[in-house]
């Protein structure tokens, strides 16, 4: 069995296994002769770590979006961004885009939109968008294989080239893609998208942007 421990203070709980299988809590003394004063600490400052575990290991997979993600994504956007998940959802059960949700514990910890009808710089190409990552999951490479799984998506349809667009304050991003083996294409422009709030107000949202395709 897993022995797990405790952080101590003047004195230490000591956590160890019982011959049952239930933890047993001892309080650990030191002995008369030497005990010594303790340093006064701040009663609302915790330890660093009550305890240290290791998780089962869990896979995660690709899959296509469904109905019920829609409210689990307002992770990003909380209910601000529900109308555009609602229409996310109309648009994909319509086949004008493919939404692929990177699932663990079928919880949507990511999402990756394929717009079939590119944007109007290119609207010839099929067009990555809204594609995000549960902050706790970012920079496990969770990004890199939806980027990858629409590259798939893409081909599939007979398509030799995919789209994106990243903002030019988004140095981080551009890296990752660049990386991935997109490349840039024309000169940076202003992207604009609206969206109605959970108060019912339309919000405006310019971003200065630059084009990036990778050949398949």
């Amino acid at each position: 069995m897993e022995t797990m421990t405790a952080s101590a203070s003047s004195s230490s709980c000591a956590v160890a296994d019982r011959p049952d299988g239930r933890l047993d809590s001892r309080l650990d003394a030191p002995s008369p002769t030497t005990l010594e004063a303790a340093p006064a600490t701040a009663p609302d400052v915790p330890p660093e770590a009550l305890l240290v575990f290791d998780l089962p290991p869990r896979a995660a997979r690709i899959r296509l979006l469904r109905e019920a993600d829609n409210r689990a994504l307002e992770w990003q956007g909380g209910a601000d961004l529900r109308a555009f998940y609602d229409e996310q959802w109309r648009l994909h059960r319509a086949g004008d885009i493919c939404v692929l949700i990177a699932d663990l514990n079928d919880f949507p910890i990511g999402q990756a939109a394929i717009h079939w009808r590119g944007k109007p710089t290119h609207p010839h190409l099929p067009d990555l968008q809204s594609l995000r990552v549960f902050p706790a999951f970012q920079g496990m490479g969770i990004g890199s294989r939806l980027i990858e799984a629409t590259e798939q998506s893409v081909a599939a349809r007979g398509f030799s080239q995919v789209s994106l667009a990243v903002g030019v304050e988004n140095p981080r991003a551009r890296v990752l893609y660049e990386r991935l083996g997109f490349y840039a294409i024309g000169q940076p422009y202003d992207d604009e998208w609206q969206y109605t709030d959970a108060q019912g107000r339309q919000c405006r949202v310019v971003e200065r942007v630059v084009d990036l395709v990778k050949t398949l």
